[in-house]
């Protein structure tokens, strides 16, 4: 508006549930120019369907509610051209302009009247479009380092291949006479967003910019390392018109790393004035929430943690900004969730995930793994997003969500019926079994030839016990029966113990044979028979050691057909490291932290990436679960909101950290709980902590206290190492 950006859309939708963005701002009396660059992907994409009809819906009114006419005059503009090629896959087009087709100055339009027609109102019916449940999603400058320039010659038609022309050039000026410029920048970290260039070039000169996560013979490759497909194309084009002028995309990219060449003049005649970069981000730079301790690294941890969480936060918690900005429903529930309630006090991205994912079932009920374009269905995904909603209200989420999705979770659960087992579910290698990658089962769907008989899994069984749980204590806590979902889990249970006992007696190394994901699971679902349990944890122990990075010389998951026993990824340790630190482990789990994510931070990486191997996306905030443990368990604040508002449970497990401190964000805007610990001895150590506001602390003995302001006590840390307090020390609690 007025020649300053406000905002681009659509945000993903559903095409049955249309919705809009909500925009307030405050203009002074007088005339106002909108313009807009509409355009169309005409493409299913990981955000919308090519079904979804192109529009612009646009809808201004007063402080009072009052209609403000708007009088709108178009032009069809022919600057773009079809490429034939995609940015990737599961995105959109490449973008291919011709400025000199651009009308000038159409951000203003004064003055050429004469060339825009007038726009009539379109006559196509939509129904039930409601408000976006979002936040402004922010368009903010970022620090942009240039690293490296020269003078370039252009070694192949520019026009046969985009990807191939752009790497296959010489950037080093040697017997041939140049024709070009070329620059390479550092972001410093992988986020979505897009440049500006101001440049000055002949009319037709070729500028192109491309995008990556990382550098490939340190130089910028357009082709996206996986994910792909055949046609992926990582860059922008534009023809110059002949004069000074800004360059900027229509679509925000995902990248570390761009790189700039002007080809097809002398570099004498070329001005590359400068580079600048908006981040596209729901999130801002500094969270509410914050965690220090007596270890540096592990501080570091924490940061990079919530860095990669904001990379990946649009209008949706997404999986990575560079390869797909897909809404996977595993990555928002996994660690997404946990990451996001300890650092921001914002959740209406995730939460609007949580009711788009029931807004795009399937026809028998069946919730999307990704959605709402292009969709997949992954029974494991499905089935944890059960799990995942009174996880959210125990955080503290919206409770109006458990009565609104309760009737899709039971359709959900519904859709496996003809899957059920004694034992748990039955899975078909076709249906993409993805409990994490490497599990047996995960690379189905990128190959041919598997079976496709149904087999029992025992990590998929018991992803639908603890889903059976919580659909039990959901329906408690709206009034409704929740016999059923009791009693079938009772039922699974106990077959479950049956078979364990059975597979202990049987079989001396039995957690090996039943397997790293399914023991881990087996034991957060307290269904490890109590002699057992320490065999258990050891085994985990020792089958973690064995994989890479501990070990370097252990198999690597080199790409997606990668199927093997000897891997651990962060994506599953977010399961796993909860349970080791359950069961007394939290030194061991700390190391893991230091030498596993270490290992990445040591590769120069500022996001985690997707597996611990660089050759998949280096961001993807699945990977991220050292952030909400170590604000958890260190800091010692468990949100309990299933048992009242701004409940917590108070489970300190300090390992052989010395000190730490932090904040963990009230669901009231500008409010944080404040925590600081420090030990005094071997074993004992001083606890304090600052509510703003009353909050309720469930203590390790069970006492139950309220509290508000400054509270303190003395604990002492115990062999299963938590911490509990010293009874004589704990004093008569404040009240509000």
């Amino acid at each position: 508006m007025d020649e300053n950006a406000l905002d681009e859309g659509p945000a993903r939708f559903d095409e049955s549930f249309p919705e809009w963005l909500n925009l307030r701002i405050e203009l002074a009396e007088g005339t106002h120019v909108i313009a807009a660059h509409v355009y169309s992907q005409a493409e299913t994409t990981r955000l919308l369907t090519s079904s979804v009809l192109p529009f612009l819906w646009i809808k201004a009114e007063g402080e009072g509610g009052q209609d403000i006419g708007i009088s709108w005059k178009g032009l069809v503009s022919e600057a773009y051209f079809r490429t034939g090629r995609r940015l990737g896959c599961v995105l959109g087009p490449v973008e291919w302009c011709d400025t000199r087709r651009l009308p000038s100055d159409w951000k203003a339009i004064a003055g050429q009247e004469s060339e825009w027609s007038d726009v009539s109102p379109a006559s196509v019916v939509v129904e039930q479009i409601t408000s976006a449940r979002l936040g402004p999603i922010a368009s903010r400058p970022r620090p942009i380092v240039r690293i490296q320039n020269g003078e370039l010659v252009n070694m192949s038609p520019v026009n046969h291949d985009p990807a191939m022309n752009f790497i296959t050039r010489d950037l080093q000026v040697t017997d041939l006479p140049p024709d070009g410029l070329w620059s390479r920048y550092d972001l410093h970290r992988i986020q979505l967003g897009r440049p500006r260039l101001r440049v000055k070039a002949p009319a037709g000169t070729l500028i192109q910019c491309a995008y990556a996560e990382c550098l490939t013979h340190g130089r910028v490759s357009p082709y996206l390392k996986s994910g792909s497909g055949d046609n992926s194309c990582m860059m922008d084009t534009w023809l110059a018109d002949g004069g000074w002028q800004e360059l900027e995309p229509l679509q925000p990219k995902g990248a570390r790393f761009l790189e700039v060449h002007l080809v097809g003049a002398h570099p004498s005649e070329l001005i590359l004035e400068s580079v600048e970069w908006t981040e596209r981000t729901y999130y801002p730079e500094e969270p509410e929430g914050s965690f220090f301790c007596s270890d540096a690294m592990l501080e570091r941890i924490w940061k990079v943690g919530v860095d990669t969480l904001r990379s990946c936060s649009e209008d949706a918690i997404t999986d990575n900004p560079h390869r797909e900005r897909g809404q996977w429903l595993g990555d928002a529930v996994g660690a997404g969730m946990d990451i996001l309630a300890v650092s921001y006090q914002d959740w209406r991205p995730l939460e609007r995930g949580l009711l788009q994912a029931a807004q795009c079932a399937r026809e028998d009920g069946q919730i999307p793994a990704v959605f709402p374009g292009t969709r997949e269905y992954l029974p494991s995904f499905a089935i944890q997003w059960v799990s995942a909603i009174p996880h959210y209200y125990r955080l503290g989420g919206d409770p109006s969500i458990l009565r609104d999705l309760y009737q899709p979770a039971l359709r959900n659960l519904e859709s496996f019926d003809d899957a059920r087992d004694p034992l748990g579910l039955r899975t078909n290698p076709r249906h993409w079994n993805f409990i994490d990658w490497g599990y047996r089962g995960s690379a189905t769907v990128f190959l041919d030839g598997k079976s496709d008989e149904a087999a029992f899994d025992p990590a998929l069984s018991l992803i639908y016990l603890k889903a059976l749980r919580s659909m039990s204590e959901w329906a408690g806590w709206i009034d409704e029966d929740s016999e059923k979902w009791q009693q079938e889990a009772i039922r699974i249970a106990s077959n479950f113990r049956e078979y364990l006992e059975g597979m202990v007696v049987n079989d001396q190394d039995c957690w090996k044979a039943f397997g790293y994901h399914a023991t881990a699971l087996a034991l957060e679902q307290r269904l490890v028979p109590g002699s057992e349990v320490d065999a258990a944890v050891s085994f985990l122990k020792r089958h973690i050691l064995q994989c890479f990075p501990n070990a370097q010389d252990a198999p690597r998951l080199s790409g997606t057909t990668v199927e093997s026993e000897l891997l651990i990824t962060p994506f599953f340790f977010h399961h796993v490291l909860a349970v080791l630190i359950e069961h007394g482990e939290m030194e061991f789990v700390l190391e893991q932290m230091r030498i596993c994510w270490g290992w990445a931070l040591d590769l120069g990486l500022t996001t985690w990436p997707e597996v611990f191997d660089p050759r998949w996306s280096h961001c993807h905030q699945w990977s991220g679960c050292p952030t909400w443990m170590l604000s958890r368990y260190v800091l010692g604040l468990h949100s309990r909101f299933d048992l009242g508002t701004n409940f917590f449970e108070l489970k300190l497990s300090p390992g052989e950290l010395f000190s730490a401190h932090g904040r963990l964000p009230l669901r009231v805007a500008g409010e944080q709980v404040q925590v600081t610990w420090k030990r005094i001895g071997a074993e004992r150590l001083s606890y304090s902590l600052y509510a703003p506001r009353r909050i309720r602390l469930l203590l390790p003995d069970g006492q139950i206290i309220d509290t508000e302001g400054e509270w303190q006590a003395e604990m002492v840390t115990t062999s299963k190492g938590f911490a509990s307090l010293v009874p004589e020390e704990i004093g008569e609690p404040s009240r509000a």
